[in-house]
C-alpha cells in the first residue's frame, strides 16, 4: 500500500498536535471551569455569612436583595417544611425531595448537592442552618442548574477557543511545510523520470540549502555524466563506423593506387618523357600524395598498427608542402612554410602524423580558394610541437564549431567530413591536441604533440 511522503509528515505531526492541544485545551477548561464554579460557592457563602447576622431576618425583602447578589433563590423555612419566606414566587411548602437535606454551615460545591426541578426550572440546593439557633429556621439556597453550567461554559471556552484556532493555525503550517517539501520530491522525481527518457536536462537549485537541494545538485550531477557518457558513446559508435568504412575503403584504394603507382613508373622508365615534360612527375606525387591520405584511413580504421620514430618536423612540412604542390597550382592558393625548427625531431606515428598534416593542408587549400593564401608554420615549444596550418578562408560556419572535428560532420556540399577526424584522433592517441581559431582573418588549426616517445599512450605505440 502507498503512503505519500506528505501524508507520513502530515499524520503524526497533527495527531501528536491534536493530543497536545486537546489535553491542553481541556485541563485549562476544566480549570477555569472549577474556577467560575468556586467563585459562585464564594459569592453564595458571602451572602449566606451576611443573612446569618442577627440583624438581618429572614424576610423577603431580605431574601429578594440576597438574590440579586449571588443569582441564587433562597427559601427560609421551618422545622414542619413550611416556608417561611422566600425569593422565589410560588413555594410555599419545601419539596418533599429537599426535606431530608442535611443542614450546613456554609455552601461546599454545588455540583455534588441533589437537584430539584420547580415550575419547570431545574435547581442546585443546599439546607443551611441558621448560625444564631439550632432551632431557628434554615435556609434552603436553590441555585439554576442552566446559569451554574452556563458559568461553568463560559469560563471553559476561551481556552477552548484558543486551542482550536491554535490548533488550526498548527494544522496548517505543518500542511504548507509538507507540500513545499513534497513539491520539491515531485521535482526530483520527475526530474529522474525524464532521465529514464533520456533526457538529461538539469534542475536550477532551489534558495534552499538543504538534503533535497544537496539530492537535486547530485542528479544534476549524474545528468552531467550521463550526457558526458551519451556523447562518448556516439563517438564511440561513430569511430566504430568509421573505423569500418575507412578500413575498406583503404584496402581497395591502396590496391588500386601501386598498380596505378607502378603503372606510371613502368611507362616513364620505357618511354621518358622530354626534359620540359613534369607531367609524369606530378602524376606521381598525386598518386603519393593519395597513398598518404589512404594510410592515414588505415590508422583511423586501426587496420595497421605503427610504431613510433624519430621524426624531423621540418622535413615532414617539406613533404606535405611538395605533396600538396600540384593542388596548390591548380586552386591557384599561395603556399609558404614558416617556423625555424631544422633539426627539431619528435617521437610520432609518421604516416599518421603525416596523413593528418596533410588533411588540414589540403582542406585549407580548398577553404582559401583562387587566390588565397596557406601557411605552414611549426612551434617547437618544450616538450611540445605545435604544427599549425592557416589559410585565408572565411572558416567553418559558427554552427559547426563545437562539433567540427566529429566523424561525418563537414560544411562542404560533397564532402564526407573525415579529415579533421583523421587529424583529431592522431592527435589523440599521441597524448595531443587538435584546436582552432580565428585570427587577424585567418583559419588556424593547430595540431600540438609531445616530442618525447614516453608521453605517448601505451609506451609510445599508437593503440
Amino acid at each position: 500500500m502507498r503512503w505519500s511522503i506528505r501524508n507520513q509528515i502530515l499524520v503524526p505531526l497533527i495527531a501528536i498536535q491534536v493530543a497536545a492541544v486537546a489535553a491542553s485545551a481541556a485541563a485549562t477548561a476544566t480549570l477555569a471551569a472549577r474556577r467560575s464554579e468556586r467563585q459562585i460557592v464564594d459569592r453564595l457563602n458571602g451572602v449566606i455569612a451576611a443573612l446569618g447576622d442577627r440583624r438581618f431576618p429572614y424576610t423577603a425583602e431580605v431574601l429578594a436583595r440576597m438574590r440579586g447578589l449571588s443569582g441564587a433563590h433562597f427559601a427560609a423555612y421551618g422545622l414542619d417544611g413550611r416556608v417561611l419566606a422566600t425569593s422565589l414566587p410560588g413555594l410555599d411548602a419545601l419539596p418533599a425531595g429537599l426535606r431530608s437535606l442535611p443542614d450546613t454551615g456554609y455552601v461546599t460545591s454545588l455540583a455534588s448537592n441533589p437537584a430539584a426541578t420547580f415550575q419547570g426550572t431545574r435547581y442546585l440546593a443546599a439546607a443551611l442552618r441558621h448560625p444564631g439557633s439550632t432551632r431557628g429556621p434554615s435556609l434552603l439556597v436553590l441555585y439554576p442548574e442552566t446559569s451554574w453550567r452556563q458559568a461553568r461554559w463560559e469560563a471553559a471556552l476561551p481556552p477552548v477557543l484558543l486551542g482550536a484556532g491554535a490548533l488550526g493555525a498548527m494544522v496548517l503550517i505543518t500542511g504548507w511545510i509538507a507540500h513545499r517539501i513534497t513539491a520539491r520530491i515531485h521535482l526530483v522525481q520527475g526530474q529522474v523520470a525524464r532521465i529514464v527518457e533520456g533526457d538529461f536536462r538539469e534542475l536550477e537549485p532551489g534558495p534552499h540549502r538543504d538534503e533535497v537541494d544537496e539530492l537535486s545538485l547530485s542528479i544534476n550531477r549524474l545528468c552531467s555524466q550521463l550526457r558526458d557518457m551519451r556523447h562518448t558513446i556516439r563517438e564511440t559508435e561513430r569511430s566504430h563506423l568509421l573505423a569500418q568504412l575507412a578500413a575498406g575503403l583503404a584496402h581497395q584504394l591502396r590496391n588500386a593506387l601501386t598498380g596505378a603507382r607502378m603503372s606510371v613508373q613502368l611507362h616513364a622508365r620505357r618511354h621518358p618523357a622530354p626534359a620540359d615534360d613534369r607531367s609524369l612527375d606530378v602524376a606521381l606525387r598525386q598518386l603519393e600524395m593519395t597513398e598518404e591520405q589512404v594510410k592515414g584511413l588505415l590508422s583511423l580504421g586501426r587496420v595497421e598498427r605503427r610504431g613510433t620514430e624519430a621524426c624531423d618536423i621540418g622535413r615532414l612540412l617539406a613533404d606535405v608542402a611538395l605533396l600538396v604542390s600540384p593542388a596548390c597550382q591548380h586552386a591557384r592558393v599561395e603556399l609558404t612554410r614558416c617556423g625555424q625548427i631544422e633539426g627539431v625531431e619528435a617521437s610520432v606515428e609518421v604516416s599518421g602524423v603525416r596523413a593528418a598534416v596533410l588533411n588540414l593542408t589540403l582542406n585549407a587549400i580548398e577553404a582559401a580558394g583562387p587566390g588565397g593564401a596557406v601557411r605552414l608554420e611549426a612551434v617547437a615549444d618544450g616538450d611540445e610541437v605545435a604544427l599549425e596550418v592557416a589559410d585565408t578562408g572565411a572558416g567553418p560556419p559558427p554552427e559547426l564549431g563545437d562539433t567540427l572535428c566529429e566523424a561525418f560532420v563537414t560544411s562542404k556540399p560533397e564532402g564526407v567530413g573525415l579529415g579533421l577526424a583523421l587529424a583529431h584522433r592522431v592527435a589523440t592517441d599521441h597524448g595531443g591536441r587538435l584546436s582552432w581559431r580565428r585570427e587577424a582573418g585567418e583559419t588556424r588549426f593547430r595540431l600540438t604533440l609531445p616530442r618525447r616517445a614516453g608521453s605517448l599512450p601505451a609506451g609510445g605505440v599508437l593503440k
